[in-house]
């Protein structure tokens, strides 16, 4: 029924993370053409360590107008919150449903010790750079596909380029090949450059069911399908060539959806680290290689890693893109979009969703 989104700041000093949501809702609730009162309940979707604060939730209700209604949270991708609440419009107990994310990474020091946290702590913790997982992945997928590390850099250097093209995008940027491969090193032959940056922003949709949301809406897209999959959490005895989480929540979506991915006319995939974005593609039978009809929007690299809400921006951009109302990006006759969304390491846990104009 609507999107909001507030953000994305590489800092957002002049807002608390309750004013970025506050932001958000007050645009998806206006694009949905709906108040506060009308909402049935709400998804949450973030994560205590990342908020800083226990039952982080409870922060949630006010902000978004959830007052003395049903709010619950989602530790995982923003994805897997809309998939959420499907589900909760299809008991028939809930007629609009609220999901939110958001990130304040400015106002955390230690970025990379969180995802260090969600390491093994006896087997896996190797006290170096967590992105090491990364730099595995990137050479076992490499290794197996014959892709070189001269492409891996374009993906990321093409992504900051299209994000010029996105206001909404903080890290747009002209890049070079060669600027990302001569970056610091983080984990052989991962470099910063083809890592997204941290960022700030508040994510808002307001989901509706059956005639009436349809009606109520200025511009109601559909959700045609949804698909979840967690591959094996033991990184020891998981594939680090290939995301098989993201091939079967895809599968299951456009099983929903009754659709083939040849029909498919807009893809957003997630990019944290620019040889994943590849890896995502070649999941869903896609060439390992830049594609113009793969995150038009610049990515992740371009608006940044939102922690839990990362997905948020493609969500929103894919439905401003089957609106025809992405601006500077927008692909011509683009009908059907689908959205894919990673959890981020060590996982690969991933959400898909499938979007009809």
């Amino acid at each position: 029924m609507g999107v909001g989104y507030c953000g994305s700041f590489p800092t957002s000093g002049g807002h608390s993370y309750r004013e970025l949501i506050a932001r958000a809702a007050a645009m998806a609730y206006q694009d949905a053409n709906i108040t506060p009162e009308e909402v049935d309940g709400a998804v949450s979707v973030e994560e205590d360590f990342v908020s800083g604060y226990s039952i982080a939730d409870e922060y949630v209700p006010d902000q978004i107008g959830m007052v003395r209604k049903p709010v619950y949270t989602i530790a995982g991708d923003f994805l897997h919150g809309i998939c959420s609440a499907v589900m909760q419009l299809r008991t028939g107990q809930f007629q609009t449903v609220v999901v939110e994310a958001y990130s304040k990474a400015s106002n955390i020091l230690t970025k990379d010790e969180l995802i260090n946290f969600a390491y093994d702590p006896i087997f896996n913790r190797f006290g170096v750079s967590p992105h090491y997982l990364a730099g595995i992945e990137m050479r076992s997928f490499m290794d197996r596909y014959g892709v070189d590390s001269q492409t891996i850099a374009s993906v990321a250097a093409g992504s900051r380029t299209l994000a010029l093209a996105n206001p909404l995008a903080p890290y747009g940027e002209k890049l070079a090949v060669d600027d990302v491969l001569g970056s610091r090193p983080v984990a052989e032959p991962l470099t910063e450059l083809m890592i997204a940056r941290p960022a700030d922003a508040a994510v808002v949709a307001v989901l509706g069911i059956g005639p009436e949301a349809a009606e109520r809406a200025s511009h109601p897209i559909t959700i045609s399908g949804t698909g979840w999959n967690s591959a094996n959490s033991i990184i020891e005895r998981r594939d680090h060539s290939f995301s098989e989480a993201t091939e079967r929540a895809a599968l299951m979506a456009l099983g929903e959806a009754e659709l083939d991915i040849e029909e498919v006319d807009v893809f957003y995939l997630a990019d944290l680290y620019a040889h994943r974005l590849l890896m995502h593609q070649l999941a869903l039978n896609l060439p390992p290689e830049p594609l113009p009809f793969v995150n038009p929007d610049g990515g992740a690299q371009g608006t940044g890693d939102l922690f839990e809400a990362t997905s948020g921006p493609r969500f929103f951009d894919a439905v401003r893109m089957l609106r025809e109302e992405a601006g500077a990006h927008q692909m011509e006759d683009a009908e059907v979009a689908l959205v894919h969304g990673w959890r981020g390491l060590p996982t690969d846990s991933c959400a898909v969703v499938v979007l009809e104009g």
